[in-house]
């Protein structure tokens, strides 16, 4: 169930209020929330103990396996037992790792996500996906499991640096690219104002609908839920690499120019390479005026294509790729050969401009 709103604390209180049983509560957040869930707790009157409230680092550096054990040995020495609710406080990694540790603590216990970031409102919290990376593979260890309730507000966005904007920004190009139509008019658009709730709401609204609609006809990303997928086969190509650079990449900000670049694959094996192209110069548009490039140097390439050979929805030596060829003309499971990869990569290099 996923609730959407303005006054989270009550909706939270009234829900908690509904659980059949008064089982143990326990929040799991980042050391950015701490202080925000301390007040939710306080809006919603809830009576909840400090050890019952644990705090793991911010971002892609919680989710390892190092941090799944510090979590469950916590939850197990504060007598955590499989009627136990975990409530996930934070933004995409966070609900990820918290999300994986409930699904799999005593082969399963309850958990709501409560995302406090545009990227997790508008993904990452949604969908049922949870896990934790393998060194620099992006989330190669997880679980399909669907919070019990999700609990999403714009509430939460004055909160957010600029920064935390603009990667979430990124996941709602892409659904306005999957749907076309007013939603891709939406993405040429600026952000709404951070004064404005009653427009990010509506906003947040349609790309649940977007993610919700395409998990609900393919749960576990056997076909149509690869096209959510895409800009992120190249997208977390950059951003593992970026990990070994002098300056890491946000999530977002590597999906932006991900859509950009596989949508410049996607001109050469376009059945309508005018209307990619179209497509591709809205896109660059778009994504140039808010996200600075990466710069990725042809030395670079190499490593960058061997993390697209490791990308999970390849099979076998094929390299597979979800396109968009225009707004709301989008595929999955195309074949793009690698020597077309790192032509399209060189293009784009750093020192190749």
């Amino acid at each position: 169930m996923i609730w959407t709103g303005l006054d989270i604390a009550t909706a939270l209180s009234e829900a908690l209020d509904k659980r059949p049983t008064k089982s143990p509560i326990f929040f799991l957040c980042s050391e950015q929330t701490h202080s925000l869930c301390l007040n939710l707790i306080e809006m919603a009157e809830l009576t909840v103990p400090a050890s019952h409230i644990m705090t793991v680092s911010d971002g892609e550096s919680a989710k390892t396996l190092n941090t799944c054990e510090t979590i469950f040995h916590w939850l197990q020495t504060q007598g955590a037992l499989r009627n136990a609710l975990l409530i996930n406080v934070g933004g995409g990694a966070l609900c990820d790792v918290g999300g994986f540790c409930a699904a799999t603590y005593l082969r399963g216990i309850a958990f709501w996500n409560i995302p406090t970031t545009l990227l997790a409102m508008v993904d990452a919290s949604v969908g049922g996906k949870n896990g934790v990376n393998l060194g620099h593979h992006k989330n190669y260890i997880g679980t399909f499991q669907t919070p019990e309730r999700i609990f999403v507000s714009p509430y939460w966005l004055s909160t957010l640096p600029q920064s935390e904007l603009l990667s979430g920004w990124a996941e709602v190009i892409k659904h306005g690219v999957i749907n076309g139509g007013k939603h891709f008019q939406q993405i040429t658009k600026v952000m709404p104002s951070l004064s404005d709730q009653q427009a990010w709401l509506a906003l947040i609204e349609w790309n649940i609908k977007t993610k919700s609609r395409i998990v609900e006809s393919d749960f576990t990303e056997a076909a149509e839920r690869k096209l959510l997928n895409l800009g992120h086969t190249i997208g977390h190509a950059l951003e593992s690499w970026s990990h070994n650079a002098s300056e890491p990449v946000a999530h977002g900000h590597a999906i932006a120019w991900g859509l950009v670049i596989e949508t410049q694959l996607a001109i050469d094996v376009s059945p309508n390479r005018e209307e990619t192209k179209a497509l591709q110069e809205s896109l660059l548009a778009i994504v140039s005026d808010i996200y600075p490039e990466i710069p990725f140097d042809l030395e670079d390439i190499p490593q960058i294509v061997n993390y697209i050979r490791a990308d999970k929805k390849n099979q076998h030596d094929t390299l597979l790729f979800s396109l968009a060829f225009a707004p709301g003309n989008c595929h999955y499971n195309i074949a793009i050969s690698e020597a077309l990869v790192v032509q399209v990569l060189n293009d784009f290099a750093h020192d190749s401009h």
